[in-house]
C-alpha cells in the first residue's frame, strides 16, 4: 500500500471478480442511500401536499362534529322535557285521584277568598253607614237584596223593672213590660 494514495481512490479492476462484486455492493449501496434521499424528499413533499389536502376536510369534520353534537343535545334536550312533563302528567293524575289539591288548585282558592273577602267588607261598610250614629243595641233589617230596610232601635231610657223595685211598688208581669220600638227608615 502506498501511503500517498488513499484507498478510496484506488481503481478497481472489472476483470477480477472480486473487484467486480465490490463495485457492485458500491453501487447497490448508493442506490440505497440514493433512495432513502429521494424517499426523503419525495415523503416530505408528499407529507405536505397531504396536510394541504386534509386542512379542508379538518373544517368540514369539524362541521360534522358539530351538527352531530347540536343533533344530540336537541335530542337530549327533547327528552328531558318529554320526561318532566311525562312526570308532571302523572302526577296531576295520582293527585286529583288522591283528591288533594295541586298548586294551580291553591292559586284559583286563594284569588276566590280574596274576592269573597272582598265583597263582605263591602257589604259590611253598606250596612254600617246608614247606622252610624245609632246607639248600641239597634237591629237592622235587611231586605233579600242586601240593602238595609230599616233600623230597629228600642227606647229604654231606664230599666223599668229596677226603678219599680226601687220604689217599692209591685210592678206587672215581665211580658207586660217590653220597651216602645220605634221604626227608623233609611233611604237608600
Amino acid at each position: 500500500m502506498n501511503p500517498t494514495k488513499p484507498e478510496a481512490e484506488k481503481v478497481l479492476d472489472s476483470s477480477k471478480p472480486l473487484d467486480r462484486l465490490v463495485a457492485t455492493g458500491k453501487n447497490l449501496l448508493l442506490a440505497g442511500v440514493g433512495a432513502v434521499a429521494e424517499v426523503r424528499e419525495g415523503g416530505i413533499e408528499m407529507f405536505d401536499r397531504l396536510v394541504e389536502r386534509g386542512k379542508p376536510l379538518e373544517a368540514k369534520q369539524k362541521q360534522a362534529a358539530g351538527a352531530v353534537v347540536e343533533r344530540a343535545t336537541k335530542a337530549v334536550r327533547g327528552a328531558g322535557q318529554l320526561v318532566q312533563d311525562t312526570v308532571e302528567f302523572e302526577s296531576r293524575g295520582l293527585l286529583k285521584r288522591m283528591n288533594v289539591m295541586t298548586r294551580e288548585d291553591v292559586k284559583v282558592l286563594s284569588a276566590r277568598i280574596t274576592t269573597l273577602s272582598k265583597k263582605v267588607d263591602e257589604v259590611v261598610a253598606k250596612r254600617q253607614a246608614p247606622t252610624a250614629g245609632v246607639t248600641e243595641g239597634t237591629v237592622e233589617l235587611v231586605t233579600p237584596a242586601g240593602k238595609s230596610a230599616a233600623v230597629v232601635v228600642p227606647v229604654t231610657p231606664r230599666d223599668p223593672i229596677a226603678a219599680a223595685s226601687a220604689a217599692g211598688k209591685k210592678t206587672k208581669t215581665k211580658a207586660a213590660v217590653q220597651p216602645r220600638q220605634r221604626k227608623i227608615t233609611s233611604k237608600g
